[in-house]
């Protein structure tokens, strides 16, 4: 009988944290290095200011935005880690070398939300 008690205990302390409103798990940017130069002196970090050129699409391949091809076709700057970009971009493009180039799978909650909100037209 106590046993039985001490077990219902510990299984329902368990389960508070998920019935409480605990957090799920951020989802992740994947990352892919499509090319990494020979030689790589230093690595981006937080507060380095970068110049990228970027195509984004969607799950299925079609391109919504490209710097290479929309506007000024300019690449971008910005300060990486301020948010001046998407949570995503700040993430993934993290410890990159000049001139390296990277695939990144960004998850809408890091990127312009489940309904596309602030998405490039």
């Amino acid at each position: 009988m106590v046993l039985q008690l001490v077990l219902r205990w510990l299984c329902s302390s368990l389960l508070l944290p998920a019935v409480s409103g605990a957090k799920l798990p951020e989802a992740e940017v994947q990352m892919e290095v499509m090319f990494r130069p020979f030689l790589c002196h230093r690595k981006s970090k937080y507060g380095d200011i970068l110049l990228v050129h970027h195509d984004g699409r969607f799950e299925n391949g079609t391109v919504f935005h490209s710097s290479r091809n929309e506007g000024d076709k300019q690449p971008v700057w910005f300060t990486l880690g301020i948010r001046e970009v998407i949570t995503g971009w700040d993430k993934g493009l993290q410890d990159m070398c000049a001139g390296e180039k990277r695939k990144l799978v960004i998850p809408p909650g890091l990127a312009y939300g489940k309904d596309g909100k602030g998405l490039p037209h």
